[in-house]
This record gives structure tokens, C-alpha cells and sequence, in this order.
């Protein structure tokens, strides 16, 4: 399964990457990887720890261990030395690269190891590999205690790329704007997809809206992939019509309705997903047509997708299939209650009506109130929908009456608890509203924009409150 080298055979002048004002062609790219395999393979160590960026260099390196099947612990490059030794510890692993220095990490300079292997002459003959090892290992985010390792293997990527193409169709005269961390599914899942089916990649370091759009007209992008805010963000900025773009698929969150008619008054061609870090990426995809027939609903469901516990038609949401991880790598005892049947049980909370499937929450963020169930996400729709806050997170806090009650913070231009009262009132009963609004200047996120609830919590339990 040694994909880039298959396409550099099959497209070798065709652009893999273009990366600032470089245009890098499948055989480069297959030449220069193979080169960094070499330096890889010298090491012999087979697991190795990413602390992944979206630059060339990264590309490279990426590649470089697909060839000589060394495993990639991608490494988020926002967290803490204690936490990136938690997690190398966690998988044994303990060569690092990384462009940072660390106290307690020896790590070798990625950029450097990469720059120096290229302008070497040796080269590595790419390695056999097989479906069911493991390409990469990412780690969830460990909103419910420890962080959990996540193999994915080629089976999972290959499935997963597949999975996409029969809603999110591309083929290999596409070119896909890839803006999401690679360090992140969503990101590294676009840097494979292209050398499976022979696409362009346009890598972009970190988000601007400006050089976005500049890029979505100037280089004909067909695809992209976004979390609601980067989308609100290009919106803002102007993108106001559809120019080349064929897809945006968005991911990470839900799209509010204010923000996906302005999509589509732009004739934007918006289709919505669902997936995990542990589905390698998008399970299912809805399409505009789809959006437009079955508002909310992330798409059309199929025997891989299953509800377990449901009570009133509403239960935890099931997947397998060869996109789905086989377990975590750690902790081992969490794949006890990750499986049923042969499902993975997601932890996110949902109905199927006509076939299509509405995510109401996860698990782990329902507020049981007074014996109510009150799905946060709910609350946040009808705020985002009926008001001009700019975003908005229901968290659930501890209450010696109710048990635990709602509470949201936002953020906006100025004071609206009364509007947010008011587009409250108007739209779901009063058991559901949050019994606090606190304006915020930032909402905590996560490193691909997604709002933490988790992290919101926190703040408000351990800062907001104490002060």
C-alpha cells in the first residue's frame, strides 16, 4: 500500500503539493520522501513521535515514514512538555522530532533532519506494507480523563478515503485546500487522500482568511475542509460566491442554521459530516441536496451505522467498518465499553428518521436536570440561529436542587442575556434554559477552532467561580 509511490508512477509531472511559491510534483515528492526514509530508517526505531506542522517539510516527513513503515505518533504541537511525554509514554515511544526544544525531551530538529536527508543522495526502496499496520497514531482529546491512543491503520485510511468519495466526490483533477492540522485527522486524512487518487494538495500553514480566498480564485480550488468557525471567518472576509469550488466539507461541529443559509446564499456547496478521530475521519457526509430535504441531518445512513440504548427513538450512535479502529492502543482497558456487537459505540447521542441520521450531543455533555434530558447543542441552535451572538457553549454545572442545571457563555459584541432570554422563550421550554449568561471574550478551543466544552468548564468551575 505504497500509495505515493503508485501515483508518482502513474502521474509523475502532475503537482502533488503546492506549499507558499512551491510547486512540488509527485516524483519530486516520492524522490525527496525517499530520501528522508533513508535518514528514518537508519534510526530503526519502528514508532516515532510527529510533532506535525502544515508545512513541506512535514509533507516529507510524513511520506518518508510511510515508505519505510515507520509508525507516526502525530503530536499536537499546542500541548505542554508534560503532556507530549505523557502521551510518547503512554505508546512507547521515545524519539521525538520536533522543531522546538524541549527540558525533559531530547528531540531532533525536524526541519533540519529533513533539510539535511534531502540534500543526501541515498534513498530508501519503499518498504512493503501491509493493510492492518499501523500508519499513524493520534490521541483523542481526552475530555473525559486520560487521553486515549488511537491506531490507524492503512485499512482505516484507505476505507475512509473510499467512504468519502461516494458523497464528497473528487477524483484526481481535483485540488484540495488543506487548512486543518495535520497533526489532526481531519488534516492528515486530505495529505493522503490526494496521493491515493492522485489530487493536488494546496497546504496552507495556518489559517487566513484572506490568503484562503486569494487561493480559492487564483488556484481553482475544488475542495476544502473547514469547523464552522473557519467557515463564518471566510464569509466575513467575503467569500460570496462559488468560484471553482466543487465541496466544503464541514466537520468538527455542528452548523448553526444563520450561518449555512449565508453559506448557501452564496451558492457555497456546503455538505455537513460526522466522525471521530477513531473513524479516521468523516463516517458520513450529507450533501447540499441532502441538506436542503433533510435540514440538520448529517447524512444517509447505512448498515455500518447502528443505535444502541435508545430510548424514544433516541440512543448512543454505533459504526463499524474498515474505517474504524480495531482499539485503542491505551489505555487497553478502555476498549472494555468502546464495543458492542462489533459497533464502536461513539459516545455521541442521536436519532434516524427516513433513514437520515440527526446527532443531538455527546454523551458526556447531556445535563440530566430535574430527571430531564437537556442536550446542550439544542440550546446553542436556537442562540446562534435567533440572535447575533457570535458563538456559544452550554455547559453543565452541579445544583444540590435540579442535580445539574445549564449554563452558557458566549461571546458578543456587547450584553444580550435579555435577547438570548428572549430567543429562548420563543423557541424551547423553559426546563432547557441555562440559568446564568456570561459574556466572554474568547471561548476556550481546541487547536482545529472547535469550541471545548470541556475547557469551558474548567474555566468557569475553577476561575470564573473562585473569583
Amino acid at each position: 500500500m505504497q500509495w505515493l509511490k503508485t501515483t508518482s508512477n502513474r502521474y509523475p509531472d502532475k503537482t502533488a503539493i503546492f506549499y507558499q511559491d512551491q510547486h512540488i510534483s509527485y516524483q519530486l515528492l516520492y524522490e525527496q520522501a525517499q530520501k528522508v526514509a533513508y535518514e528514518l530508517d537508519q534510526l530503526q526505531h519502528h514508532r516515532v513521535a510527529l510533532v506535525a506542522e502544515n508545512t513541506l517539510m512535514d509533507c516529507y516527513f510524513i511520506h518518508a515514514a510511510i515508505i519505510a513503515n515507520i509508525e507516526i505518533v502525530m503530536i499536537n504541537k499546542h500541548l505542554t512538555e508534560h503532556e507530549m511525554r505523557k502521551q510518547m509514554a503512554s505508546v512507547d515511544t521515545e524519539l521525538l522530532f520536533s522543531n522546538n526544544t524541549y527540558t525533559h525531551i531530547s528531540a531532533i530538529h525536524k526541519s533540519e533532519f529533513v533539510r539535511k536527508a534531502i540534500n543526501q543522495h541515498s534513498t530508501l526502496t519503499a518498504k512493503p506494507n501491509h493493510p492492518e499496520d499501523i500508519l499513524s497514531i493520534m490521541f483523542t482529546s481526552g475530555t473525559t480523563g486520560v487521553q486515549k491512543a488511537v491506531p490507524q491503520r492503512f485499512i482505516n485510511h484507505l476505507a475512509s478515503a473510499g467512504n468519502c468519495k461516494q458523497i464528497f466526490t473528487y477524483d484526481h483533477d481535483s485540488i484540495w485546500l488543506d487548512v486543518l492540522p495535520l497533526f489532526h485527522i481531519s488534516g492528515l486524512s486530505i495529505l493522503l487522500r490526494a496521493v491515493i487518487d492522485g489530487c493536488t494538495v494546496v497546504l496552507h500553514e495556518k489559517f487566513d482568511a484572506k490568503q484562503i480566498i486569494d487561493d480559492i480564485k487564483d488556484k481553482e480550488i475544488t475542495h476544502i475542509s473547514l469547523v464552522p468557525q473557519t467557515l463564518e471567518r471566510l464569509l466575513r472576509q467575503g467569500l460570496n460566491q462559488q468560484y471553482a469550488l466543487q465541496g466544503i466539507l464541514i466537520g468538527g461541529a455542528k452548523l448553526d442554521d444563520r450561518l449555512l443559509i449565508q453559506a448557501q446564499s452564496a451558492d457555497l456547496p456546503i455538505y455537513t459530516s460526522f466522525g471521530m478521530t477513531e473513524t479516521c475521519s468523516q463516517m458520513i457526509t450529507a450533501s447540499p441536496k441532502d441538506i436542503q430535504k433533510y435540514p440538520k441531518s448529517v447524512g444517509q445512513i447505512n448498515q455500518n451505522i447502528q443505535l444502541f440504548n435508545a430510548v424514544n427513538q433516541v440512543g448512543e450512535i454505533g459504526v463499524r467498518g474498515d474505517n474504524v479502529m480495531h482499539g485503542y492502543l491505551y489505555p487497553e482497558s478502555a476498549n472494555q465499553e468502546a464495543f458492542i456487537d462489533g459497533y464502536f459505540l461513539t459516545g455521541d447521542i442521536g436519532y434516524i428518521e427516513d433513514d437520515y441520521l440527526y446527532i443531538l450531543d455527546r454523551r458526556k455533555d447531556l445535563i440530566i436536570s430535574g430527571g430531564e434530558n437537556i442536550y446542550p447543542s439544542e440550546i446553542e441552535q436556537v442562540i446562534l440561529s435567533h440572535t447575533s451572538v457570535h458563538a456559544a457553549c452550554v455547559i453543565g454545572i452541579k445544583d444540590s436542587e435540579w442535580g445539574s442545571v445549564p449554563v452558557c457563555l458566549y461571546e458578543a459584541d456587547g450584553n444580550m442575556a435579555a435577547t438570548i432570554q428572549n430567543a429562548l422563550n420563543n423557541n424551547i421550554a423553559k426546563y432547557k434554559h441555562p440559568k446564568q449568561f456570561i459574556r466572554v471574550n474568547n471561548l476556550k478551543r481546541t487547536s482545529n477552532g472547535k469550541i471545548s466544552r470541556h475547557q469551558c468548564k474548567e474555566w468557569f468551575v475553577h476561575e470564573y467561580l473562585k473569583s
